[in-house]
This record gives structure tokens, sequence and C-alpha cells, in this order.
């Protein structure tokens, strides 16, 4: 691991890390400090795995230290990502929502290595671990999970608009920090949630603030018939796993959301 030596141009953010140019072709990926899942090391050794799969990500160029955070050293692609994309194009909306569906039902199709933590394991360990899930949420949904399958699938576990760019004519899918084994569903869900009631990432365009609400239905809704186009997603279990779904995302503590998270979880168990 290597010293960073000249001051940074910051290029993007998102809620785990900060993106800065990086000599050319490259980028480094800087993980804010106290982030419990950033281990550079780790995720560059993640980001092989999945391309072994056939998956287009960034390809990795080792670590960096900066002031005590860790960083990854990145191929820095075309881009933009599909919500930039969305920002100063809104008319591609429709176009953004099919990719975005597509792509994710094509990672859901892979088989995961076995040595990636299960889908159940992980919302287990979130629910059980953050002060945020009220104490009259985490029982249900903890026993919601004990009533699931552990499934073998590739998860992604973030898979939205701003984690998708576009590169070399084609598009690759980026942030891989919360990747796991598990059933289709779960991932599906998870995106399908971020597209009803997530927030916008930092740093994303005015227009995509502004109008929000409208831009994640339609894209949502697009999104949503491309990916069954590709993968059919059980009902039943897409249904099964909404509660913890849910319950893991008010863990990761994003406050413009937890209203709507709080509202949806109760009106599951009431």
């Amino acid at each position: 691991m290597t010293e960073a030596a000249a001051p940074l141009k910051k290029i993007a953010e998102g809620r785990e890390a900060e993106m800065f140019e990086w000599g050319e072709g490259r980028v480094l990926r800087l993980y804010r400090s106290g982030w419990d899942r950033g281990d550079a090391v780790s995720q560059a050794l993640l980001l092989e795995t999945v391309a072994s799969l056939g998956v287009r990500v960034p390809a990795t160029f080792g670590t960096v230290e900066v002031e005590g955070r860790q960083g990854l050293v990145l191929e820095r692609l075309g881009g933009p990502d599909l919500l930039t994309e969305i920002g100063s194009k809104p008319w591609k909306m429709f176009a953004m929502g099919r990719v975005w569906g597509r792509l994710h039902a094509q990672l859901n199709t892979k088989l995961a290595p076995t040595e990636l933590e299960t889908t159940r394991s992980r919302y287990r360990r979130m629910i059980q671990q953050s002060p945020l899930v009220p104490d009259e949420f985490r029982p249900p949904a903890i026993a919601r999970l004990d009533t699931l399958p552990d499934g073998d699938r590739l998860v992604h576990g973030d898979m939205h608009p701003a984690n998708i760019m576009r590169t070399d004519g084609d598009f690759a899918v980026i942030d891989w920090s919360n990747v796991t084994r598990g059933p289709a569903e779960a991932d599906y869900i998870r995106s399908y949630v971020m597209g009803t009631v997530g927030d916008v990432p930092p740093g994303s365009p005015l227009l995509v603030r502004m109008f929000a609400d409208l831009g994640r239905k339609v894209v949502r809704g697009f999104y949503d018939r491309a990916y069954r186009k590709v993968l059919k997603p059980d009902a039943q279990a897409v249904e099964a796993w909404r509660l913890p779904v849910l319950t893991g995302r008010l863990a990761e503590g994003i406050e413009p959301e937890r209203r709507a998270l709080l509202k949806l979880i109760g009106e599951i168990l009431h």
C-alpha cells in the first residue's frame, strides 16, 4: 500500500467513498473514515472474482492510503453513470431504465462463488446490530429471514443507476461492497425498493434532485419490465424478502428515507 503524494481532484462521491483522479486512465476510490466495509484489499479481490464470472467491472491496480483512509485504484471508465445521464438528458430515462433492468437480471443469473457471504447472513447481521432498527421490527424481520433459503445467485446488493457506468460502447457495474450469494428475488426487491423510496446519492444532478419522485416512478417501471424479460422473479419469494430488505435498508441510516421505510414496514406488520 502506498501513500498519495499530491493533492487530489475529486470527480464524484457516494455515501461510502469519494472518487478522485489518479493518473492516466485511472481513478482512486477513497473510502470514507469509519466505513466498516472499506477494506480496499478485499474489494479488489471481490472485483477480480466478479470479473471472472463474465461481468464487466472496473479493472483494479492496487491500493493506497491517504490520511489514514484506504483507497483502491481502479480503471477510469468512460462514463457517465446512468443517473448522471438521466440528469443531463432526461428524455433518456426510458432507455436507461431498460439498461438498468437488463443488466441487473443478467447479473442475477450468474452462479455466485461459494466463499461469498450469504444474503441472509448479511441482512441478519445488519438488522441485529443496527440501533436504528426499532425493537418491535427486529424480531419479525429475523424470523422471516429464518424461513428463507440461502440461494446461490450473484447478488449485487446496491444495483441502481448511479452504479452503472457507460464505457467503450457498453456498460460496467461498479460499487460491489454489498455483494453476496443469495436468491435473485432478494436483489430484485432491494433495487425495486430503492427505485421507490431511495434517496438520491450525494452529488446527483440538480434535475435529478428536483424531479426525483416522478423520475423514480418512470425509471422503475422500465427497469421492472426489462428485468422480467430476462429473468422472471418468483412473486411469493419477492414478497417474502420485502420485510427483511426494508428493515435492512432502515439499518443503513439514510435519514431522508426513514419515514417512508417505517411506514412500509409498519404496513407489512400490521
